[in-house]
């Protein structure tokens, strides 16, 4: 009874818009059912060698980190709604124009626009989190709105493989595209009472200094940028490791994400509303770090296969929600609230960031020093941040951490 009445109190007090954010978010996410399949409908139905996919792909995160500090700044410029309207449907757009694309040059440049659009979207609704919800739920605000991303994650490569096999990868643009635009539908019947609300403050509001000129801010973005690089590694070089080392066949390490996934699903909102009770949420991030660091050192300590598969799938599972969901909110601490959609965008950013460079510090890595001394060293990254992190600490200890460091 314990254990329900947590569940139920970890969804509770949050407003309406929120719950509207979060669902729109689902529809969305269910779609992106393209990216897991980007590299074998590029290698396979294009005949794109290796290198070509991957410099491909590289212009999708390239375009992502472009667009999250455009969808920062036109956040505070023309509202979330606006934002968010923007992004989902010049990305419905995009997806469905990758099929007219089919040499290497035209298509790694519409990537680049397709990452722009698609990257948008998140400084918009994080940042409308902040606004239209109540400040002392804000952090599982966060908290819900990637409960729905992970489980649109979940569900949209399902569907898109079931599509690609059954009827051809060409469906899986054109399914992508009209989720983008159901989408845009929801959010103009859930939200359209948020339309043309947004009041334009530059004109009066005082003169702050951008994301860019806070030190602190990049300071902490930086040392969470090391731990995101270390732990990202559990989409590119665990899978290879699980096939490679551990014999696991592609059931098994698919079986392996669900279940973190589920563990992640599960978790993450009641551990967020026990932290966001105490009211300190910057130690906690802090030991979320620590956790991916001990996961991954698991992999090289245990000799045992599935002690060191258990043992690193209960950790990092731990570590991700005890650390990524508090990440906007201790970010969110340093804005004021007119530039909050810059703020957001910077932190998207730091994530698409992130994303970027795990592939090529990770089997590029594998290949010179071995995986056991890979997992040793990957661990070593989330440590550091996590020190970093401490040595921080007192920045944010407050509610005016701006007017302390300057």
């Amino acid at each position: 009874m314990n254990l329900i009445k947590l569940y139920k109190d970890s969804f509770s007090g949050l407003s309406t818009d929120v719950w509207y954010i979060a669902l729109i978010y689902l529809v969305n996410r269910c779609g992106e059912m393209v990216i897991p399949f980007m590299s074998v409908y590029l290698t396979s139905q294009l005949g794109f060698t290796k290198t070509e996919s991957g410099i491909v792909l590289f212009c999708f995160g390239l375009g992502a980190l472009i667009g999250s500090n455009v969808g920062g700044y036109l956040t505070d410029r023309i509202g979330n709604f606006k934002v968010m309207a923007l992004s989902l449907g010049s990305m419905g757009t995009s997806f469905l124009m990758i099929l007219l694309f089919n040499s290497f040059l035209p298509l790694s440049l519409w990537m680049i626009v397709t990452g722009i659009s698609s990257s948008m979207f998140s400084p918009a609704a994080f940042s409308a989190v902040s606004m239209w919800g109540e400040k002392e739920n804000q952090t599982r605000g966060f908290s819900l709105l990637r409960m729905a991303i992970n489980l649109g994650v979940a569900i949209g490569p399902a569907i898109g493989g079931f599509l690609a096999y059954k009827v051809g990868y060409k469906w899986l643009f054109i399914v992508d595209g009209i989720t983008c635009y159901c989408a845009l539908a929801t959010l103009f019947i859930v939200l359209r009472h948020k339309n043309k609300k947004f009041v334009d403050r530059e004109k009066n509001a005082p003169k702050v200094k951008s994301p860019y000129s806070d030190k602190i801010l990049l300071a902490f973005l930086f040392f969470n940028l090391i731990n995101m690089v270390a732990f990202f590694q559990i989409l590119f070089s665990v899978p290879v490791y699980f096939k490679e080392e551990m014999k696991m066949d592609e059931l098994l390490i698919g079986a392996f994400f669900t279940a973190n996934g589920l563990l992640v699903f599960l978790l993450e909102m009641p551990l967020v509303y026990l932290i966001e009770k105490k009211r300190k949420i910057f130690k906690p991030m802090i030991a979320g770090a620590i956790l991916i660091g001990i996961a991954y050192a698991s992999l090289s300590i245990f000799s045992n296969p599935l002690m060191a598969i258990v043992t690193y799938s209960l950790l990092v599972a731990l570590g991700e929600v005890i650390n990524f969901p508090l990440i906007p909110s201790v970010a969110m601490m340093r804005s004021e609230e007119h530039n909050q959609g810059k703020y957001m965008g910077v932190v998207s950013m730091m994530f698409a960031m992130a994303f970027l460079l795990a592939p090529i510090s990770g089997l590029p890595v594998v290949e010179l020093i071995g995986f056991e001394n890979y997992w040793y060293l990957t661990a070593s990254l989330s440590m550091i941040s996590a020190a970093a992190l401490w040595l921080m600490n007192s920045y944010f200890d407050n509610k005016k951490p701006r007017e302390k460091s300057h």
